[in-house]
């Protein structure tokens, strides 16, 4: 991939580089008449200090935390524009496609825009883990931890790129361009990101950093269970006659992580806050400044203008399935999200105890071990104040229903629409027709002969 286009770096240094020296250039001319080009930046950090610097690794990690949090904001507005978690209500009509099920479309500008932003929190990734490596092989690092959650941001992204898209390009030279590893072979995804947790869990537990640990079980966890999801959906292409996911890998680490994170609905949540809701746009100031998007209408009731959820429990669409009452979950997720207090600055949550509860509920459920299902529903349930589940609605339902209220704007909600076949409730009947994700975006195939051509064609599973 070509970073000048990609990072915006080249051509955003020149426009720099330009207001800079017309800056200088104008007080030099003012106060002399011999103008000196010997300026030098005190404050200048060359590459070449960071190979060799320990003290820049915090610098580094913080960087990659932007990175992966721009994308991540991202990715949870588009992959909730294309499920039920979001849909359109104001002027951009990218928007309303994404809302209709059109997912593969290269030239929406929302995937399009967020695209060089995803690939750019991968290319850090693996630009920062061999120099904070070196860093730990020469005994030079100050806080080993720095190296854990590198790992951890490392596996976050790559898991993110395999839940989402259908292709991607994977490459870490800055000039020339990179070929598409191929939508057969997204599998490595998710391998990748099982590397770089096993890694990071290590050092976590050498540090008996019980903290860092649980993020990092809890997303091996993620992406094991995602990379079995993605075989029942893509490997062939099509709808699962079975559809829940038994992975012995997944299971393993989800009951390591649960034990970490507690059963106390601990989670590990990307904070946005102005200097790090960067990127094409941020999905909170879509909901509630530009009021584009809003929450769906199986979460919500609108306000009078539709643009929002309207005040208080009245707000709130989604009942509990046992009780029959206004979801308690629900009410949370929404004033966190998506109502004008929450504010343009959204979090969205990476791995959670919930999370590792769904994976052996459903492992339960797939064994019929109806006993340990019902057990590990409760414990949700009981986090969230709610009564037992017995048995009605169905064990199938309430696992569809808790997954839903539990991984909200998570990037988790389009896969359930395919493997259990609950069509979303704007999709137009031409499209959620087989498993579809998101496309290498438009802007990179124009710049890119190696990417997919034509540049404006759908991936074939999204025709």
């Amino acid at each position: 991939m070509q970073s000048e286009t990609k990072f915006g770096g080249t051509a955003r240094l020149r426009r720099t580089l330009g207001t800079a020296a017309a800056v200088l250039g104008a007080a030099a001319l003012s106060s002399c008449t011999v103008f000196s080009t010997e300026v030098k930046n005190p404050n200048a950090v060359t590459e070449d200090a960071i190979a060799t610097q320990s003290a820049a690794a915090l610098s580094l990690v913080t960087g990659l935390y932007g990175s992966v949090n721009a994308a991540g904001n991202q990715l949870t507005g588009t992959s909730g524009a294309a499920s039920d978690e979001l849909t359109w209500v104001g002027s951009r009509e990218y928007w309303n496609l994404l809302d209709v099920g059109d997912l593969g479309d290269p030239l929406n500008e929302y995937t399009d825009g967020q695209f060089p932003y995803v690939s750019q929190a991968r290319w850090m990734a693996n630009y920062v883990l061999p120099k904070l490596e070196e860093y730990d092989k020469a005994g030079s690092l100050r806080n080993r931890a720095d190296l854990g959650q590198a790992y951890f941001l490392a596996a976050t992204i790559y898991t993110l790129i395999g839940e989402n898209y259908e292709d991607f390009i994977i490459s870490s030279d800055r000039v020339a361009n990179g070929a598409p590893i191929g939508e057969a072979n997204m599998r490595i995804m998710f391998d990748s990101a099982i590397v770089y947790t096993g890694k990071g869990i290590a050092i976590a537990t050498t540090l008996n950093n019980t903290a860092l640990r649980a993020r990092l079980l809890g997303m091996q966890a993620r992406a094991k269970w995602s990379k079995a999801v993605w075989a029942t959906l893509r490997a062939p292409r099509g709808f699962p006659t079975q559809p829940l996911i038994n992975d012995a890998g997944a299971n393993a680490d989800a009951a390591a992580a649960l034990a970490a994170f507690g059963t106390n609905g601990a989670r590990y949540r990307f904070d946005v806050i102005a200097q790090n809701a960067g990127g094409w746009f941020s999905t909170g100031s879509e909901m509630n400044s530009r009021l584009e998007i809003r929450a769906g209408n199986r979460y919500i009731v609108p306000n009078a203008a539709g643009t929002r959820p309207a005040d208080g429990a009245a707000g709130i669409a989604m009942r509990d399935p046992v009780t029959g009452a206004v979801d308690p979950v629900t009410q949370k997720n929404i004033d966190e999200c998506c109502r004008l207090s929450s504010t343009v600055n959204v979090g969205w949550t990476a791995t959670s105890a919930k999370e590792m509860l769904l994976i052996l509920a459903e492992a339960a459920l797939a064994t019929n071990n109806t006993t340990e299902f019902a057990t590990r529903i409760n414990q949700i349930r009981a986090v969230d104040g709610l009564p037992e589940w017995t048995g009605t609605p169905s064990a199938r339902d309430i696992l569809i229903h808790t997954r839903n209220v539990s991984l909200f704007l998570q990037a988790r909600r389009l896969t359930d629409h395919y493997r259990f076949q609950i069509r979303a409730d704007r999709w137009v009947s031409t499209r959620g027709l087989r498993p579809c994700f998101f496309p290498i975006s438009y802007n990179e195939r124009q710049q890119n002969p190696l990417a997919p051509q034509p540049a404006q064609d759908r991936p074939a599973a999204c025709n």
